[in-house]
């Protein structure tokens, strides 16, 4: 199984319908598709089999009660980007435990933002407010919640791959710049620790190929080129048939409740 955990939706003419003839062409079976509540359920009723819906919200802006709003409406999870503050600040936590409560998995945006000079909240768009840190003390006050960061943290890596170490349940995917302006060996050097019965392991014995899921981010028609930097990346390091599974599909799976046959 091969999923897509990061795809935004696009109100444009014929997005599902080019989407996913081009994750048939690439044989992606499912995406988590990001977007407003309406669009998803559209999207839902288009390809219910192959949709792992995404609301996204807002830090401060939106309250805990669309947490349940949004699992009530067949949402599988959220994206949370731009927030009013940072997101380990404590006026957060109550959403945090109601999709912790929920099994409701979090997509959190880390690092740079995109710059768009027309966005009406352009002063919103503050990038110190999501850096990777955070989610460390997000995952270990509720540990049942499930967190991907997007991007590896860029440009802040070493947060990233620290946090990610020691939590469990904290994964990234590797969408945006990063595999463009990046080596196999700087990805490797950040995922460094997998040594058998050497004292530095991560949280839960998890291998450090097991904290990166398959993502890209990107128009319908850039999708391959992400899924071949991804095989590059694989190839170079010479990532076992194993962990390349993963990668692709089983732990996002395992993410959202999804069954592999």
């Amino acid at each position: 199984m091969i999923i897509d955990s990061h795809i935004h939706y696009s109100p444009s003419k014929d997005f599902l319908k080019n989407l996913f003839a081009e994750c048939d062409r690439l044989k992606i079976d499912k995406v988590c598709l990001i977007g407003k509540r309406d669009e998803l359920v559209s999207a839902i009723a288009f390809a219910s089999d192959r949709v792992i819906p995404l609301e996204r919200i807002r830090l401060g802006y939106d309250s805990e009660q669309i947490v349940e709003e949004a699992k009530n409406s067949g949402m599988m999870g959220l994206k949370i980007i731009n927030p009013a503050y940072n997101y380990d600040d404590e006026r957060a936590f109550p959403m945090y435990e109601k999709a912790a409560e929920l099994e409701m998995p979090i997509l959190f945006h880390l690092g740079i933002v995109a710059r768009k000079d027309d966005a009406p909240d352009i002063r919103d768009h503050h990038s110190n407010r999501m850096r990777p840190i955070y989610l460390d003390y997000i995952a270990r006050n509720f540990p049942k919640l499930k967190i991907i960061g997007a991007h590896l943290g860029n440009p802040w890596y070493e947060e990233a791959s620290m946090t990610g170490r020691w939590n469990s349940n904290v994964w990234y995917d590797l969408s945006g710049s990063t595999l463009k302006k990046k080596s196999p060996q700087f990805i490797r050097s950040l995922l460094w620790w997998d040594k058998p019965n050497h004292p530095y392991q991560g949280h839960d014995g998890k291998h450090p190929y097991d904290k990166i899921v398959f993502g890209t981010d990107v128009a319908v028609e850039w999708m391959e080129d992400v899924m071949n930097d991804y095989k590059r990346l694989m190839d170079e390091l010479e990532i076992p048939e194993e962990y390349r599974r993963k990668i692709f599909g089983h732990t996002a799976a395992e993410i959202f409740g999804i069954s592999v046959n």
